[in-house]
């Protein structure tokens, strides 16, 4: 319970910011491929032998993620070849995702861009859609949403992906945002447990979740989601970190008085 018996709908809380997935852009005919393999020296030099046997061409790469004796990396393939030689991996190395369309973008400048996004909104509701906008370009997910942390029990969706969300959920059915923000530090999942309400995971993909808390002490709880099981990483992590204290600290910009000041210099 809320601690009221209005419904959430009636207590004040606006309907989600609508947020537009920025399009995935990339070479014509590549692939964003996750690969989880041993991490010893020779493992990558095996893959990247293999995929050059089969005439798939690597033509980007980069580790996201090292530990336990296995290390991921993204790479992004190009070739007909692309579907047999993931096929006949074997044990060199297990496949994580595929994303065609997809880009593997040079990490600064990635993380640059998404910051310039956000640091250029001019009121707070438009922090909220870049912020959610800029996240899903930054990692490659296919759906978002921004919760905020209110009285009552309550978490508001200040912007989402998904337009017919339900403007607010209660903290109780919720569990892995009410973590998140407890222990200030960003969880995954996959998305088939009950990480929210069946009225939030019916309306969006059912594959892997990242939870991201802003602020101190945490009130923003960024929810990334993909449309497959690729697992959030610590290299997709760090940088959504990083982009959350962005974020708070152009909300903490824009105040009663300073909100009217960027409406004011914003251009015509």
């Amino acid at each position: 319970m809320t601690g009221s018996s209005q419904p959430l709908s009636a207590q004040g809380v606006r309907r989600p910011a609508a947020v537009d997935p920025p399009p995935f852009r990339a070479p014509r005919g590549t692939e964003l491929v996750r690969l989880r393999l041993s991490d010893r020296p020779g493992s990558l030099a095996a893959v990247t032998a293999h995929l050059a046997a089969c005439g798939v061409d690597v033509l980007r790469l980069e580790v996201v993620d090292r530990g336990s004796g296995t290390a991921v990396d993204d790479l992004l393939l190009s070739g007909p070849a692309v579907d047999s030689a993931l096929a006949t991996l074997g044990s060199t190395a297990m496949l994580l995702g595929r994303r065609p369309g997809a880009d593997l973008r040079d990490p600064g400048l990635a993380m640059a861009s998404a910051c310039e996004a956000i640091s250029a909104a001019r009121t707070e509701g438009d922090a909220h859609r870049r912020l959610v906008a800029a996240a899903l370009g930054l990692v490659v997910a296919e759906a978002g949403l921004l919760a905020v942390s209110r009285e009552g029990g309550v978490y508001s969706i200040a912007a989402a992906t998904e337009p017919d969300l339900p403007a607010a959920v209660e903290r109780s059915s919720a569990p892995l945002v009410a973590s998140a923000l407890a222990s200030g530090e960003c969880l995954t999942a996959d998305g088939r447990i009950p990480w929210a309400p069946a009225s939030f995971r019916d309306r969006l993909p059912a594959g892997s979740v990242a939870i991201v808390p802003g602020g101190s002490p945490p009130e923003l709880a960024l929810a990334l989601v993909r449309a497959d099981h690729a697992p959030f990483v610590s290299a997709e992590l760090d940088r959504l970190s990083a982009l959350m204290r962005v974020a708070v600290a152009t909300l903490g910009l824009h105040g009663p008085g300073s909100r009217v000041r960027l409406l004011r210099e914003a251009p015509a």
